[in-house]
């Protein structure tokens, strides 16, 4: 059977609005400090988290966050849902980094 292979890049200024969405709704999340994303990397010691950097320049802080995998997917599916982007329920969903931009991949 053919399957399909969908992906939704977001520039860094999307990623972080959606990241931080999801940190306000979840008690639990790690708070994203006001600024803007620097660069995002996979955690060299857990494939399965990625390193946030960011940075706020009016207060000339940097600081830098860990999100699960599940966590990045949740705040990127959300923010599709909030810009109507339609994502099928049944498709099995993942994030990649690729040239400094974040995926979100979803192959049904």
């Amino acid at each position: 059977m053919p399957k399909e292979d969908r992906r939704i890049i977001f520039d860094m200024s999307e990623t972080y609005q959606a990241l931080y969405k999801l940190s306000l709704k979840q008690e639990d999340a790690p708070k994203l400090m006001v600024g803007a994303i620097l660069k995002i990397e996979l955690d060299s010691l857990d494939k399965q988290k990625f390193n946030i950097y960011l940075s706020n320049p009016q207060e000339g802080t940097e600081k830098m966050v860990t999100y699960s995998l599940d966590f990045m997917a949740a705040a990127l599916m959300m923010y599709c849902r909030g810009a109507g982007i339609p994502l099928p329920r049944r498709a099995g969903k993942t994030v990649m980094l690729r040239d400094g931009t974040v995926i979100l991949r979803i192959i049904v």
